[in-house]
């Protein structure tokens, strides 16, 4: 199937929900590789930054930090203008391939954002739990920026220490990290500009001779938020 990034340690967020069955055409255009998101953290203690400030996600829009509540929280927020702006950089450093155009980009930032924090999202987890003094659970919380400056959410759920630790990281498969999610929760109106821009996605890549067999829109009532 095709898709428009390729994973450091692919994840599929929370299904059943079309936004995250979008994951199914993020698949097929990955190239080998993907955003280095996972440093080993073991000679770090908690609560260290998750993102080293050398990394090019700052640059390209991605902010983590750890919210002062307890239990553990981590929020996660990508700038879209940022984002969208240096997409011919992430292109070129081949995060994204080439099928994404700036028609594209325009049509889906949606779309992207959300296969962004696909690719990420699991070497955040890892380099959290990795550290040194790792709390039992943690709570993740994804959101983005609007051109306008207005903060909009977009998927959270919560991993515990057992969940990381089941995981064999080093041949980690496309949705197994977030099988063992829990209290997944999408935000209804990021959940259907993704399953709106999917369409665009598909369309443009059947255009171009790329076969995206999604699955038809559901209606199967997945975990939303209010």
């Amino acid at each position: 199937m095709p898709s428009l990034t390729r994973p450091t340690f692919p994840a599929r967020p929370i299904p059943p929900r079309r936004v995250m069955h979008a994951a199914a055409l993020a698949v097929g255009l990955i190239l080998p590789g993907g955003m280095d998101a996972t440093a080993h953290a073991a000679s770090l203690t908690y609560p260290a930054p998750i993102m080293g400030t050398e990394t090019t996600a700052h640059a390209w829009g991605i902010e983590t930090r750890f919210a002062q509540t307890t239990p553990c929280v981590v929020e996660m927020t990508i700038n879209q203008t940022t984002f969208i702006a240096h997409m011919p950089e992430m292109i070129q450093a081949g995060l994204f391939n080439t099928q994404v155009t700036p028609t594209l980009q325009r049509q889906a930032p949606h779309y992207l954002m959300n296969t962004l924090q696909m690719d990420v999202t699991p070497g955040f987890v890892h380099t959290l739990f990795t550290q040194r003094g790792a709390p039992a659970r943690c709570h993740f919380a994804w959101s983005y920026i609007a051109p306008n400056g207005t903060p909009h959410p977009m998927v959270n759920f919560d991993v515990t220490r057992q969940a990381h630790d089941r995981i064999d990281w080093a041949h980690l498969r496309f949705g197994d990290m977030m099988t063992m999610a829990q209290n997944p929760v999408v935000d209804r109106q990021f959940d259907a500009q993704v399953n709106q821009e999917t369409i665009d996605v598909t369309i443009a890549l059947s255009r171009s001779g790329i076969s995206a067999d999604l699955p038809l829109p559901t209606t199967t009532a997945g975990t939303h938020s209010p």
